[in-house]
């Protein structure tokens, strides 16, 4: 079947627009191997034909066989080789998720996981039937923004359904925190984050239950926290003697060089060269 009236689709903004999140197909052939960009959002691996072993961060050769379904973090290094040819549908996850659905994943924070955190859960039937139509969809070229976001939500509505809690609870444990304690969630991804709110979106938590877990957590507010952390790294760029300060202010977010030496006498009590020269003294010592 032909898609009607592709002219009006392709005059229409949100027609084909280059986002960072929704469905897009994915094949390997046998032995072949690839990498999934996940600096935007974490990503699910729907495989629908074939068998595929996958590295993820520290986990390797996970072993994912056909109608089964893999959670990829934001940020995990991970690759992915196919054991025998095989089809798979990626869905890189929208956070722009409905305030219902935000309190359903908040609220599986708290459940207990039978079988830890298992990133693999099977394809049930249901959501099966979602994601054959959501291929028809993409090979027909139906590629509206609309499209990705509307079956998102349904994908969601078929998890909620057909998945107990305990399942999803250790299904998304790694983009919650669920599963492991709170502050390796921290540590792992504060380099990753510039602003608490999207600490928070990572977290898939309102700013709010986040702000009071890091709270209890940290002993201080993640804000502050941040800040410091922040500090942290400022300092070790500038004792690295092979970055120009330049290049320090423009990673860091600072106006200006400038800018970079009054924040640096304000929390150091020194210029950035000062610090640096101290540095250098320290180690020919």
């Amino acid at each position: 079947m032909k898609l009607l009236y592709l002219s009006e689709h392709h005059s229409c903004f949100n027609y084909g627009i280059k986002i960072d999140s929704g469905f897009t197909q994915y094949r390997l052939v046998a032995q072949e191997s690839g990498q999934i960009d996940n600096s935007c959002c974490f990503c699910i691996l729907f495989l629908l034909k074939g068998e595929l072993s996958v590295n993820i961060g520290r986990e390797h050769n996970i072993h994912l066989l056909e109608h089964n379904m893999l959670l990829i973090p934001q940020h995990e290094e991970n690759r992915v080789e196919g054991i025998v040819s095989a089809e798979c549908l990626l869905l890189f996850w929208n956070k722009q998720i409905t305030a219902c659905d935000k309190m359903y994943f908040e609220s599986i924070s708290h459940v207990k996981m039978e079988n830890g955190n298992n990133c693999i859960l099977p394809i049930r039937k249901p959501l099966l039937h979602i994601l054959r139509q959501l291929l028809f969809y993409l090979d027909t070229g139906l590629l509206c923004r609309h499209m990705h976001i509307l079956k998102q939500q349904e994908i969601i509505l078929a998890l909620r359904g057909f998945y107990t809690k305990s399942e999803l609870a250790a299904f998304f444990s790694r983009t919650t925190g669920v599963g492991r304690q709170f502050e390796d969630f921290v540590l792992d991804n504060y380099k990753n984050v510039k602003t608490v709110k999207e600490f928070a979106s990572l977290c898939c938590v309102s700013e709010r239950s986040f702000n009071r877990k890091f709270q209890e957590s940290f002993s201080q507010s993640p804000y502050r926290w941040m800040q410091e952390r922040r500090a942290e790294l400022v300092r070790e760029k500038i004792c690295d003697p092979d970055i120009a300060f330049r290049e320090i202010a423009m990673d860091f977010g600072f106006s200006s060089p400038a800018h970079l030496t009054c924040y640096c006498k304000k929390l150091f009590g020194a210029t950035p060269t000062e610090l640096r020269n101290n540095y250098n003294k320290g180690n020919e010592t």
